[in-house]
């Protein structure tokens, strides 16, 4: 009876079930921690993200105009001064840096993807007056890859890139039709100067091509001889004049226009300069008229490939020049 009692007084106790008020603020408590910290931690790594595709936009538009470096070097603020293993690109294919195309800044790079000057195609370019000369150059894009579905370039951000350009040797933002020498991207913040110092891209990146065209021009010296006959070369020997010419892009067609020395006469050894010529590939010929204008030869044609830091000397042979007649 006893016994009986005690298990009907234990199976009429109530039961709690659930949680009560103060337990159910902890776990809500943690819960809202741990949600936020998830949160932190995705946002971080979008801006992480984010902060990369700008670092990568920018080294493509320094690639797209300068041509292959070879392997990652990082984006920095200052003149990009690597010696390229080739050149190509934006200014080897068409002669000049591209020009700023309107007042957006999203789209004022458009002459890298989209070629609203009419540039000439790239292809194999006779040249004029001259059949046997031929250079390949023209306008070879799109340079730069523009996301699916976009016309225009941002930042990883969203954001338009400032395009930048050179006045009185410090940089500018670039009107329509300036040469474009840097972009920039205003980081995570979207302001000038330094942001949050603990998030990704957290100041001003700026890619730099340089403040003048002097960093990716060489001086040329040519030199003309004649072959003698015998496996040997010497000064042009016989009376005439001879110019050089050096066969390059047209900078406003993209096709192939030519520098020309001043007329020389021979018998004397001849020596050309051309300052201050672009990189790229370039081809040089010399040509000889006889006094009496009655002859003439050509050097073979000469391919060339100007780089910075690269061969500055060139020698031009004629054949073996014809004497005058009786």
């Amino acid at each position: 009876m006893v016994a009986s009692r005690v298990a009907t007084r234990f199976s009429a106790a109530p039961r709690r079930l659930g949680l009560t008020l103060f337990e159910l603020v902890v776990v809500l408590a943690i819960l809202a921690a741990m949600a936020a910290a998830a949160s932190v931690a995705t946002d971080r790594y979008i801006l992480q993200r984010r902060a990369e595709i700008t670092n990568s936009t920018l080294d493509s538009f320094r690639r797209s105009v300068l041509g292959n470096f070879g392997a990652g070097e990082q984006i920095r603020t200052v003149t990009s001064h690597e010696s390229p293993t080739q050149i190509s690109g934006f200014i080897a294919d068409v002669g000049r840096l591209p020009a700023a195309f309107g007042s957006d800044a999203a789209t004022q790079l458009s002459e890298l993807w989209s070629n609203p000057n009419g540039i000439s195609g790239y292809g194999l370019k006779t040249a004029p007056g001259d059949p046997d000369v031929t250079l390949s150059c023209g306008w070879r894009g799109p340079y730069l890859d523009l996301p699916l579905g976009t016309a225009s370039l941002h930042d990883g951000f969203g954001r338009p890139l400032s395009v930048l350009t050179v006045n009185a040797g410090s940089p500018v933002i670039a009107g329509d039709g300036d040469p474009i020498w840097g972009l920039t991207s205003f980081g995570s913040d979207g302001a000038v100067g330094h942001g949050t110092t603990d998030l990704p891209l957290d100041t001003d990146t700026t890619v730099w091509l340089g403040d003048s065209l002097s960093a990716w021009q060489a001086d040329l010296n040519v030199r003309v001889f004649e072959l003698d006959g015998s496996g040997g070369k010497l000064a042009p020997s016989q009376a005439g004049s001879l110019i050089v010419r050096l066969y390059r892009p047209d900078p406003a067609t993209g096709d192939i226009v030519f520098s020309q020395s001043g007329m020389l006469s021979t018998p004397a050894p001849v020596n050309v300069a051309f300052p201050e010529t672009l990189v790229g590939p370039k081809v040089l010929r010399a040509y000889w008229v006889s006094g009496d204008a009655s002859q003439s030869v050509q050097s073979a044609v000469s391919p060339i490939e100007v780089r910075r830091g690269g061969a500055t000397e060139f020698e031009l042979l004629l054949p073996t020049l014809p004497t005058p007649s009786p």
